[in-house]
């Protein structure tokens, strides 16, 4: 009770109205950037994670030379180790086309006529898939091949395909449920896989099998593997590097400038995301300084009568929770106010993104970060005003 009096005499609450404002806005601005980004990220990649890096799909022009046969279009092995060298390069993996024949049949089911054709496979390293699937993989044995296409593979039939010919259009949830048959090989040597396709790909304008099937199948039903690379991942550290198209160019090599805009435009979003963040936890910890000086100078100015309190009979925890549980309350509610904001303004944003046909994701990653952060402050202004309590106790040398 004693305590609590000392508190309320000497409380400034201009400074405590200081926290609360000054923690208020710069917790806001942590949870409703976050929020943002995980909000406007499926706009640029379905299926880019958070760090995810860019990457580009290389090869070399195709001139008349390469056209008659007297150049070629496969990358030799000291080009793609130069490539390898450049500063702006982190990883570089190549496609392994199929050398066997393949055929692919459908019965009609799902809506989808039934038809066969001859087809093409393609594999790559798995880290440069741009979506995950649980059925993804392939093993010598197996009588399942998982197949990823491209996304614009399926928009060409819907939007093209089959509205000239009156054919029902297919969603991608449907096309994932057909059932399919792959013949590989020849007359003389050859296998039937059953098959479906268990993704489609933002990124990859090619029909992609697991590589194990590819090097498997390639020994086994075709002409071994292949001998020559002619297109290239290469995963970038930064896509607004102007190095990246002045090498291309000056190499004379093809690259999907397609994807390097969307690239630097998910960077420039991450980079901006940074920045706000990084004003934002910088003006959370100012915040959090200004409390704890505060709490400092009560304690200080109540120096004299919280020694004598002691020498009446009360021990350090008893001086101290009346300070901490004042902080705890002002926190609190420095909170519960900043998740109010987030969600007024995320429900203004959204309302926008919803004529745009952005999605987004749940309120789950702005409260639990909120929640986290709260913990932190709590945690660190318990042990903060304890410590200074317990250094009033320190007998005087």
């Amino acid at each position: 009770m004693l305590v609590r009096k000392l508190l309320k005499e000497n409380l400034s609450i201009g400074q405590l109205l200081g926290y609360a404002l000054s923690g208020l806005l710069g917790l806001s601005i942590v949870l409703i950037g976050l929020q943002f980004y995980l909000d406007t990220k499926p706009a640029f990649s379905s299926n880019e994670s958070f760090l995810k890096k860019d990457f580009l799909v290389i090869s070399k022009q195709v001139s008349l030379l390469k056209t008659i046969g007297t150049s070629s279009t496969e990358f030799r092995d000291s080009e793609i180790e130069d490539l390898k060298k450049q500063p702006f390069v982190s990883k570089v993996g190549f496609f392994t086309p199929s050398t066997f024949n393949v055929e692919l049949r459908t019965d009609g089911s799902g809506g989808l006529m039934g038809f066969s054709t001859d087809l093409f496979f393609e594999a790559i390293p798995d880290e440069f898939l741009d979506i995950t699937s649980a059925d993804w993989g392939w093993s010598e044995g197996s009588e399942f091949i998982p197949i990823i296409i491209p996304r614009t593979y399926l928009h060409l039939y819907n939007f093209g395909f089959a509205q000239s010919k009156g054919y029902p259009q297919i969603s991608e949830n449907i096309i994932e449920k057909i059932a399919m048959i792959v013949s590989i090989g020849d007359w003389r040597n050859s296998a039937r896989f059953k098959a479906r396709i268990v993704g489609f790909s933002n990124k990859i304008n090619t029909i992609l099998v697991p590589l194990t099937f590819i090097s498997w199948a390639n020994q086994n039903y075709g002409s071994g593997n292949a001998n020559g690379v002619s297109r290239l991942l290469v995963e970038v550290k930064n896509p607004t590097d102007p190095a990246i198209t002045q090498y291309i160019a000056d190499k004379g090599y093809e690259f999907n400038d397609d994807k390097l805009d969307a690239g630097k435009g998910a960077y420039f979003v991450r980079i901006i995301t940074v920045i706000i963040l990084s004003i934002g936890v910088v003006i959370s910890l100012l915040a959090v300084g200004l409390l704890m000086l505060s709490m400092s100078l009560l304690i200080h100015k109540n120096k004299s009568k919280l020694e004598n309190l002691m020498l009446i009979g009360y021990n350090q925890q008893a001086i101290a929770a009346p300070y901490q549980r004042l902080a705890l309350l002002i926190t609190v509610s420095v909170f519960v106010v900043a998740l109010a904001v987030t969600f007024i303004v995320r429900g203004i944003y959204l309302s926008k993104f919803e004529m745009l046909g952005f999605g987004a994701t749940s309120n789950a990653p702005y409260f639990i970060i909120g929640i986290t952060i709260l913990l932190l402050i709590c945690v660190a202004n318990y042990f903060w005003i304890k410590a200074k309590v317990n250094a009033v106790f320190k007998p005087r040398k």
